[in-house]
């Protein structure tokens, strides 16, 4: 009996050492977030991230003093986005096994809500800190024109553009000055695909990209820029478009190396878009004014979403183009090789099939095709 019990105690003891070691790794994988936010409508906020394909979504309580605490498990680095207030406002956060994060702020205010527990997360603040001015009166004027949207008010939308362009430039430029100072650190990865992930930034994010030492050249966001950047260069101005074979609504094979020899007005559409099916009219007085001009130019539309809307909704006896259904939605194989990311969206090429211009306006092409047959006159 006496060796009995010994075996029984020191299997419980084995057996609390197991549980203890077991608790103490999975205290080194995960993560904590927690803090304090003001301004958070409803009882909860999402938070997002990738693994692999999929992307995980979780819910994260709020109590009425804005107070909050969440634990998950990662397995390296790992950027988390948080949305707040029905989606209308977001940020970003890098969690790590081992973290423990503190969040304080106001969510109408999501560029400067102060993030600290790690290095990056340490960085990033220190960055929002020192230009606390400008993203805040960036911020500023993001809520009155959304204010403004709501409420069905007048507003001078230009003059909120242009001084939101200058902010974000002026932004652009001190992330820049921080990524030549800093090109070791990953906060400088985080302010590039911040800053520099739009068509017009691809020499800045090159240029970034190019000075990227140590850990933050591995960090998988920099993988992604890499990708982004490649892929806007395929379908950037002065680049061959991107060739493809679709059928159109009435069945007809449609090549677009086929219209090779002339122009052609490359519009993508969704059956969806209210403010596609507005712009159909002038559409369509645009290709007919165009024809009496006899220019040779040809209109091809792309339309996504017949997966919910059926294209016969779009399509009239006034077009005399070819329109062409995908699905797919966003992810579309044509929507993506050739970098649409809103609609809608027009892409002139010329006859050798290089693309001209990106985000054209079809008011613009009038006027832009006579100064081509001019400069080919000459």
């Amino acid at each position: 009996m006496r060796r009995l019990r010994i075996s029984f105690y020191t299997g419980f003891l084995l057996l609390f050492i197991a549980v203890a070691i077991s608790s103490c790794d999975r205290d080194k994988t995960s993560y904590k977030i927690s803090g304090q936010l003001e301004n958070v409508s409803g009882h909860y906020f999402y938070m997002s991230r990738e693994s692999g394909d999929s992307v995980i979504i979780d819910t994260v309580p709020v109590n009425d003093k804005g107070e909050f605490t969440f634990k998950g498990v990662v397995d390296t680095l790992t950027e988390v986005s948080l949305y707040f207030n029905q989606n209308t406002k977001s940020t970003y956060i890098l969690v790590d096994k081992g973290l423990d994060i503190e969040l304080k702020g106001d969510v109408l205010f999501p560029d400067l809500i102060e993030v600290k527990g790690g290095d990056v997360n340490n960085d990033l603040t220190s960055f929002k800190n020192k230009n606390k001015d400008l993203l805040k009166t960036r911020a500023d004027i993001l809520n009155m024109a959304q204010k403004g949207i709501i409420n069905s008010d007048s507003l001078v939308v230009k003059d909120y553009v242009v001084e939101l362009k200058n902010i974000n430039f002026e932004l652009s430029n001190i992330a820049a000055a921080y990524i030549k100072s800093n090109p070791d650190k990953i906060a400088s990865v985080m302010l590039m695909n911040t800053f520099f992930k739009d068509e017009s930034s691809i020499p800045r994010l090159d240029e970034g990209l190019a000075m990227l030492k140590g850990k933050a050249v591995d960090f998988y966001i920099t993988a992604d820029l890499r990708h982004f950047r490649d892929k806007v260069k395929m379908s950037a101005v002065n680049s061959m478009a991107p060739n493809f074979v679709l059928e159109d609504t009435k069945g007809k094979k449609v090549q677009f190396s086929d219209y090779r020899g002339k122009y052609v007005l490359l519009t993508f559409v969704a059956t969806t878009c209210e403010i596609c099916r507005d712009e159909k009219a002038e559409a369509v007085k645009t290709y007919n004014e165009l024809k009496k001009q006899k220019q040779n130019i040809e209109f091809i539309t792309i339309i996504k979403d017949i997966e919910e809307v059926p294209v016969s909704s779009y399509t009239s006896d006034s077009i005399k183009w070819a329109v062409l259904p995908v699905t797919g939605g966003w992810a579309a194989k044509q929507f993506d090789a050739y970098n649409i990311r809103e609609i809608p969206y027009n892409i002139l090429i010329s006859p050798t099939g290089l693309i001209l211009e990106r985000d054209i306006p079809l008011e613009a092409v009038g006027k832009k095709m006579e100064d081509l047959t001019k400069g080919s006159q000459k």
